[in-house]
Order: structure tokens, then C-alpha cells, then sequence
């Protein structure tokens, strides 16, 4: 089972988007669509999504993003610290 969820740092309000018994790129294309709604996208007004380097965020993802004029940031390789607020969020 896959949870995937979104954190606003500043808040650190959570958000879960999707959960799925198995994921893909599809399931990841309209998670985007969803996030990047104009009138009730989670991104809306945001300029970077931070992000592991999850083969999940596929290139038709991240192009979704850059339309509603959201940055994608991939996280370096092995870096949790980088991460930290969302992987101390997931150790609850």
C-alpha cells in the first residue's frame, strides 16, 4: 500500500493526495493534475515541490508542475536529512 502525501513547511500542514495498492506513472499523472487545479490544487501558489527521487515523479509529473509554474527539486541520493520534516512525519 502507498500513501503519498504533500507538507507545507511553513505550516507543516499535511495533505495526503493519493493512496494506491500499487502505484505507477498514470496514477502519478492525475495526482498531478489534482495538485496543480487552479481552483483547489494543493500547489496552488507554491513555486517548488521537494521531492525524493522516487521513479514515481516521472517526467510527464514533473512537466505538470512546471505548467501551473511550480519548480521541481529533487532531493540528492541518500539524503533523509534533507527531508527531514516529511521523513519524521512518516516514523509516527
Amino acid at each position: 500500500m502507498m500513501i503519498l502525501f504533500f507538507m507545507e513547511l511553513a505550516t507543516r500542514r499535511v495533505e495526503v493526495a493519493g493512496i494506491a495498492r500499487e502505484a505507477n506513472g498514470l496514477w502519478m499523472e492525475q495526482i498531478g493534475r489534482h495538485l496543480t487545479d487552479a481552483d483547489a490544487g494543493i500547489l496552488r501558489g507554491k513555486k517548488y515541490l521537494i521531492h525524493d527521487r522516487d521513479p514515481l515523479f516521472t517526467a510527464k509529473f514533473v512537466e505538470l508542475l512546471a505548467v501551473a509554474g511550480v519548480e521541481s527539486v529533487k532531493l540528492p541520493p541518500k539524503s533523509p536529512n534533507l527531508n527531514a520534516y516529511a521523513e519524521r512525519f512518516v516514523r509516527q
